[in-house]
């Protein structure tokens, strides 16, 4: 049994329908099921809550192997403490790259849950990916519907952004096929590109022109500061822009394409398929 935490992620949504593809016997944390409502009646759907250690204790019994996507550290002992009363064997858990050098404060509470996960005596494979293809439209979509344009401090800078499935497809190996335990996956798409290159392939598969803004980062903080997000939160994602901008970012590996032996799709392709989530 694999018990996936976080299916209605960008990873755990795109990992779900790859692991009942390959006959495993699934459940999915949820705090309301009528979320997952469209999820296939074979899987399981265990009603719990990461900051509720009893919950997770129910919805683990029986399980092997889990997915794991967390917001705090707390969430993170919960898991565990829960892991090891009901006899779990493996967690496979979502990290980012800022992990790596644990340098900036994502990259410090990343690291210090992997460094929990690692002294908890269990299994563990960690995925470190980079940006997010579908965070363009987190970021991005809604300007581009009502002004035809995008506002990033991201200069000239360039990432490789990485589509959720291709990493979805690696969480899958790591729990469903041996020789995974103890791995660390950095995973990133195959392209470098700049954050107006992006904009720019956005625009062409929309048929439409954009305008990318090159804004200071002291515009982007207040402007996530007046979406009432948590300073604490801004803070960590201006350390972010700022290495963004020193262009730390760009790196590619070859970690998908080593493991699933096949290409990460480009943002190109990535595009095509999403274009309706950037159209009026």
């Amino acid at each position: 049994m694999i018990l996936v935490i976080g299916s209605t992620g960008h990873v755990g949504k795109e990992l779900v329908p790859q692991l009942l593809q390959s006959g495993q016997h699934l459940r999915v944390l949820v705090r309301d099921e009528q979320k997952v409502a469209y999820l296939n009646p074979s899987i399981e759907r265990a009603v719990g809550n990461l900051n509720d250690p009893d919950s997770l204790a129910n919805a683990m019994r029986g399980v092997e192997q889990v997915f794991l996507v967390t917001l705090t550290t707390q969430q993170d002992v919960n898991v565990l403490e829960a892991a090891k009363r009901t006899g779990v064997k493996h967690i496979v858990k979502l990290s980012t790259m800022e992990a790596i050098d644990h340098k900036i404060a994502i990259g410090k509470w990343s690291f210090e849950r992997e460094e929990l996960i690692r002294a908890s005596g269990l299994d563990w494979t960690f995925l470190r990916p980079g940006m997010f293809m579908s965070n363009s439209i987190d970021w991005w979509a809604a300007s581009i519907k009502s002004q035809g344009a995008v506002y990033f401090p991201g200069g000239k800078a360039k990432v490789a952004p990485v589509d959720s499935r291709d990493i979805a497809a690696v969480a899958a190996l790591a729990l469903t096929r041996q020789g995974h335990s103890s791995q660390i996956y950095e995973l990133t798409g195959s392209e470098l590109l700049s954050v107006k290159e992006m904009v720019n392939i956005i625009s062409h598969a929309l048929g439409k022109p954009l305008r990318y803004m090159d804004i200071p980062p002291f515009v982007a903080k207040f402007g996530m500061s007046k979406s009432g997000m948590d300073k604490r939160m801004v803070n960590a994602l201006m350390e972010m822009l700022k290495l963004l901008r020193r262009n730390e970012g760009a790196g590619v590996t070859d970690t998908i394409r080593r493991l699933t032996g096949r290409p990460p799709r480009t943002f190109e392709e990535w595009c095509r398929e999403n274009v309706n989530a950037f159209r009026a």
